[in-house]
């Protein structure tokens, strides 16, 4: 609040103020009447200024003015120094310090619902990939046994076709006139192994199927014509897995008088003779 003129109270702080006298409160008070721009209390801080300026630039000294020197001696007498100040300020405008902001709903609840949100996404996509995830291996599962399922029919398949194929062929032997057959029995290094001779005399060809011991490795079976002028080689038996053969043989026009067949072990890629063991013999009939 400006002031329309100066008074004993102004006076005083104004004279205070230049003598370096006021609390720091009080001259705090009093500076920021003075920005708010009241001219009165303005020109008696000038006014005074200029007789304490004075006093330090004077050759002889100065009388002090009587009102100062009952300023100075009411203010010492005085039991509250403060009063004259605090009566001051209550004149000026209060400027009390600004509330603080509070924060809107927005400002306060949407970063939260914004990081539960993300959060919830976040969760959904991960049990969404997780779910996939768990399909995929499931139809991966489901396809891999399928897969299997479809090799074992096909391998399966495969061998029941060998086999009609193979049925075929006997037949077709057992029913050509002059067919004979030789069989094949264990031999004591293999009592368990068997095997039979289908020979088709009109082609001259021979059919064998055999039951064999699978070989030891490095070691393969080779069938023998047996003669009376000596050992011809078949050929090489060749056995799956469980120790089964069937083996198409063409009978060499320069075998003659076979009087038996023998199935022998020999070093892989077979021998031009015999070696023992003998696996399975058998007589022609």
């Amino acid at each position: 609040m400006k002031h329309e003129k100066a008074t004993e109270e102004i006076q005083e702080v104004a004279a205070l103020h230049a003598l370096g006298a006021l609390s720091q409160h009080e001259a705090r008070a009093f500076e920021i009447h003075l920005r708010e721009g009241c001219p009165v209390c303005a020109g008696e801080l000038s006014r005074h200024d200029n007789v304490i300026g004075n006093l330090g630039l004077a050759v002889s000294p100065l009388t002090t003015p009587p009102y100062l020197r009952e300023l100075l001696v009411a203010r010492i007498e005085r039991e509250a120094p403060s009063q004259s100040a605090a009566a001051f300020t209550k004149e000026m405008p209060a400027h009390p310090a600004p509330a603080p902001r509070r924060p809107s709903f927005r400002q306060t609840y949407l970063p939260w619902a914004a990081a539960a949100l993300f959060a919830a996404i976040a969760f959904l996509l991960w049990l969404s990939f997780s779910q996939l995830g768990r399909e995929v291996a499931a139809q991966q599962e489901r396809l891999n046994s399928l897969l299997a399922e479809s090799e074992a029919t096909k391998t399966k398949l495969d061998q029941e076709r060998a086999r009609t194929q193979e049925l075929e062929q006997i037949r077709s032997i057992l029913s050509s006139p002059g067919s004979r057959v030789i069989l094949l029995a264990g031999q004591p290094p293999a009592p368990s192994a068997s095997a039979a001779v289908l020979w088709d005399t009109q082609k001259n060809r021979w059919v064998v199927t055999a039951s064999l011991p699978p070989p030891p490795a490095g070691k393969v079976y080779q069938l023998w014509f047996v003669t009376a002028e000596g050992n011809t080689s078949a050929g090489l038996i060749r056995t799956d897995p469980t120790g089964r053969s069937f083996t198409v043989i063409d009978v060499p026009s320069s075998v003659k008088r076979i009087a038996a067949a023998a199935i022998t072990l020999e070093p892989e890629g077979g021998s031009l003779q015999p070696t023992i063991p003998i696996y399975a013999l058998g007589k022609a009939v």
